[in-house]
C-alpha cells in the first residue's frame, strides 16, 4: 500500500469511492436534474473536509480523494454550463469564476503529492483554501436550471394569438384581490359572531357583499399560498405546472444571507422555480384580449427569467417576489422582464406602511389607465395578513395587531374604491376579493376545522365576493351556496371579459361562476362533479355532490388523512367521509353510515390520482401529436 493512500485504510474502498463520484456525475450531467448538483456540491465539501483531515493526521495528500473532488466539483460547473437557466455568458463566467479556486487548489495539491521535498504548512495552507473555496462555491452557487418539463409554448402561442383583441365592447374593468393567509371568517360579512358583533371591523368588504354577492363555499386549491396562486392565474391544480409547495427565492444574497434559496431543488421536481412561461395566465389571456394589467403586492411564483411577473401577462409589476418573512424580502418595480429595486431588505424591515404605499400605487394605475380610457385589470395581491403582522397604528398599544392589519386593509381599500368612483369607472368594475388559504399563526376560520396547510376546511375554504354594480351581480340571491374553488376565477374572468373559448391544448380545472354570478342558474346549483384537496402534490381528499334519498349534499372523502391535533401527530385517520352541507365542521365520519357513497368517492379519488400519474400536466395528447 502506498503510503499516499493511508489517509483511508483500504485502496479498494477509495477506488470504490471514485468510480460512484464518476457514475454520480455523469447522471447528474445526462439527467440534468438541479437537485444532483446541489448535493453534489455537498458531496465535494465532503470530500474536501476529508483531504485536509487526513492530511492533518498523516501529513499526507490523497490522490483519490482530490481526484474524486476534481471530478464532481469539474462536474458541477459544466453541469451549468449546459442546464443552467441564465444567458450562457453569464453562467459561463459566474461559474467557473465560483470554481476556479477550489479547483486550483486541488490541482495544486494534486500536483505537488508527488514531490519529496514537501512544505506541510503551504500544503495545509491549500487545502484550507480548497475547503473554504468549495464551501463558499455552495452558499453562492446560482441554483437554476431549465426545467425538464414537456412544452406547452406551441398551444400557449396559438391560443393568444386566436384571442388578439377579442375583449368585447362593454366588458368590465377587473380589480381582483387576493389576501394572504386571511381566514373564512375574518371579516364582519362572513364573522361566526355576526356582522354586528364581529371581532374585525371591515365596512367597506361589508358594503361590496351587499352590493354584490357573497359566496358560502368558495374554496381555495391549496392550503398554501404559492400552488394556489398557480391556480388563481391559470385556472388549473398547481400539480399541473409541478408547483406543489411554496416557492423561495433563488437570488444569491450576502447581506442578509439568503439560506432558504437551497430549499427549492429538494421540494419542486423537474427543476422547475415558479410559474412556468408556457403555462397561459388570466393576465396573458386579457392582455391579448385588449386590456392593460398589472400586478400589485405578493407574486410568490418565480424571481427569474420565465417566472417573473411581465413575463406571464403583466405589463407592470410593483411588490416584492417573496413572502414577507422570506430572506430577502424587498420591493421591485418591474417592466418587460426587467427589473428595480425600490426598497431594500433593510429598509423595509419596519413593514408598516405596506398597505399605504401599495394602495397609492393601486389608485394611481387605476386613475391613469380611466383617464386614457383604457381597459384594465388589477391584481392587489396584498401580503397582509402573513406573519410577521405590520399596520399603520402608531403609538397605538396594541400595535400591529392582526385585527388593526386587517381593519387598515379594509380603510385603504376605501380609497381604491373612492378612486373608482372618482374616475367614473366603479359601476364598469368587477371586483372578486379572496384569501389564498386559511389562517397561519392568526385568524379564525369559525367553526371549521384545521388552518393553513392542512386540507380541512379551515385549511382551504375562504372568503369569496364579488361586486359589478353594472352588471347583474346581486340582483338576485346575494348568497351563493353552490361550492366553487379559485381556478374558477380564471374562466370566469374570461367569459366577461368576452373570450369565447378557453385553450383546448391543456385541461382548465376551473369552471366559469358567470352562470352563478348573473343568477341565470339557483344559487346551489353545482358547477363541478367534484373538487380536489390538494397538499404537496397529493391529492388528498375529493368534494362531491351526492344524491341521498332524493336530497344532494356535498360530501367530501379522505382515503386517509393525518391528524391535525398535535395531540395525536402519530394517528392517520382512514376511510374519513363528512356531509358538510350537514356538519361543514368536519366533526362526524358518515362513512359507517353511507358506505356505498365513500366507495363510489374513493374511486372518484384514485381516477384523479390516475389521471395526474399518467398526465400530470393536463395535455390534450391529440393537440400535440402524442
Amino acid at each position: 500500500m502506498k503510503n499516499s493512500d493511508k489517509g483511508l485504510k483500504k485502496p479498494t474502498l477509495l477506488i470504490a469511492y471514485l468510480v460512484i463520484v464518476s457514475v454520480y456525475t455523469a447522471v447528474m450531467l445526462i439527467s440534468g436534474f438541479v437537485v444532483l448538483s446541489v448535493v453534489g456540491a455537498a458531496l465535494a465539501i465532503i470530500t474536501a473536509l476529508l483531504s485536509l483531515i487526513t492530511f492533518a493526521a498523516k501529513k499526507k495528500i490523497n490522490r483519490h480523494l482530490l481526484i474524486g473532488f476534481l471530478i464532481v466539483t469539474c462536474g458541477i460547473v459544466l453541469y451549468y454550463l449546459i442546464w443552467g437557466a441564465e444567458p450562457f455568458l453569464r453562467r459561463a463566467w459566474y461559474n467557473l469564476a465560483l470554481g476556479a479556486l477550489p479547483i486550483a487548489a486541488a490541482s495544486f495539491l494534486l500536483a505537488w503529492a508527488s514531490y519529496k521535498k514537501r512544505d506541510t504548512v503551504i500544503r495545509a495552507a491549500v487545502a484550507s483554501v480548497m475547503v473554504l473555496s468549495i464551501g463558499f462555491y455552495l452558499m453562492a452557487m446560482s441554483i437554476r436550471a431549465r426545467p425538464k418539463v414537456f412544452s406547452l409554448k406551441k398551444g400557449h402561442d396559438e391560443y393568444l394569438d386566436s384571442i388578439k383583441g377579442s375583449a368585447k365592447e362593454g366588458a368590465p374593468n377587473i380589480l381582483l384581490i387576493v389576501m394572504d393567509d386571511m381566514a373564512y371568517a375574518d371579516i364582519s360579512c362572513y364573522s361566526y359572531l355576526g356582522r354586528a358583533d364581529a371581532t374585525i371591523k371591515t365596512p367597506n368588504l361589508d358594503a361590496l357583499a351587499d352590493e354584490g354577492v357573497l359566496f358560502e363555499n368558495f374554496y381555495a386549491c391549496s392550503p398554501v399560498c404559492s400552488p394556489s396562486r398557480f391556480g388563481i392565474l391559470t385556472g388549473r391544480y398547481s400539480n399541473r405546472g409541478y408547483v406543489d409547495e411554496v416557492v423561495f427565492p433563488s437570488v444569491v444574497s450576502f447581506k442578509p444571507f439568503g439560506d432558504t434559496r437551497l430549499f427549492n431543488p429538494f421540494i419542486f421536481k423537474n427543476n422547475v422555480e415558479g410559474l412556468l412561461g408556457d403555462e397561459i395566465t388570466i393576465a396573458e389571456a386579457l392582455k391579448s384580449a385588449g386590456y392593460s394589467t398589472a400586478l400589485f403586492g405578493k407574486w410568490n411564483l418565480g424571481d427569474y427569467g420565465q417566472y417573473l411577473p411581465t413575463n406571464q401577462g403583466f405589463d407592470y409589476f410593483y411588490g416584492s417576489y417573496y413572502v414577507n418573512d422570506m430572506t430577502p424580502y424587498n420591493w421591485v418595480k418591474e417592466e418587460s422582464g426587467k427589473s428595480v429595486q425600490v426598497k431594500s431588505h433593510y429598509d423595509i424591515k419596519d413593514q408598516s406602511e405596506t398597505t399605504k404605499l401599495l394602495t397609492a400605487e393601486v389608485t394611481d394605475y387605476i386613475s391613469e389607465k380611466a383617464e386614457r380610457g383604457q381597459k384594465f385589470f388589477a391584481c392587489y395581491a396584498t401580503p397582509w395578513p402573513h406573519y410577521p403582522i405590520y399596520s399603520g397604528n402608531k403609538g397605538d398599544t396594541s400595535d400591529d395587531s392582526y385585527i388593526h392589519c386587517i381593519e387598515e386593509f379594509d380603510r385603504y381599500l376605501g380609497d381604491i374604491l373612492n378612486t373608482l368612483k372618482a374616475k367614473g369607472v366603479y359601476d364598469d368594475t368587477i371586483i372578486m376579493f379572496t384569501s389564498d388559504n386559511g389562517p397561519g399563526r392568526e385568524g379564525v376560520a369559525g367553526a371549521l376545522r384545521g388552518r393553513k396547510g392542512t386540507t380541512f376546511e379551515g385549511g382551504q375554504k375562504v372568503p369569496m365576493i364579488v361586486s359589478y354594480p353594472a352588471g347583474n351581480v346581486g340582483k338576485g340571491e346575494k348568497v351563493i351556496t353552490a361550492p366553487a374553488m379559485n381556478i374558477d376565477i380564471f374562466p370566469t374572468l374570461l367569459e366577461y371579459a368576452g373570450i369565447d373559448a378557453l385553450p383546448q391544448d391543456r385541461v382548465i380545472d376551473g369552471v366559469s361562476m358567470y352562470a352563478l354570478l348573473e343568477g341565470k342558474i339557483p344559487a346551489g346549483t353545482a358547477i363541478h362533479d367534484a373538487l380536489y384537496y390538494i397538499r404537496n402534490g397529493k391529492v388528498q381528499a375529493v368534494q362531491m355532490p351526492v344524491d341521498i334519498e332524493g336530497e344532494t349534499y356535498n360530501f367530501k372523502y379522505y382515503q386517509r388523512v393525518a391528524s391535525e391535533n398535535t395531540a395525536f401527530f402519530d394517528q392517520v385517520y382512514r376511510n374519513y367521509l363528512f356531509n358538510l352541507s350537514l356538519d361543514p365542521a368536519e366533526g362526524y365520519n358518515t362513512s359507517m353510515i353511507y358506505p356505498a357513497t365513500a366507495k363510489t368517492m374513493a374511486g372518484r379519488l384514485e381516477s384523479f390520482r390516475k389521471e395526474l400519474r399518467e398526465n400530470r400536466r393536463g395535455i390534450n395528447k391529440d393537440y400535440y401529436g402524442k
